[in-house]
């Protein structure tokens, strides 16, 4: 268990998040929705810049994840 797995494992589905990821791109601020600890995928809803608004939904592997930043006072 890497420490990303361990977080995604105890965020509360609705938290807002960023994440840095190991090749140094940035997602979010997103939607944490769900996190599947068998293969190690969170999936994030993030709303786009087009208009009209646009929801996209982010796959992103624990594995390669280099930091999350979260509201502690969410959960």
């Amino acid at each position: 268990m890497n420490f990303a797995d361990y977080i995604f494992r105890r965020l509360i589905p609705g938290t807002t998040i960023t994440v840095t990821m190991d090749s140094g791109n940035i997602i979010g601020p997103a939607i944490f929705t769900d996190y599947n600890p068998a293969t190690g995928i969170a999936v994030l809803e993030e709303e786009g810049t087009m208009s009209p608004p646009t929801n996209m939904i982010i796959n992103i592997g624990s594995s390669k994840v280099e930091s999350i930043i979260y509201d502690a006072t969410e959960e």
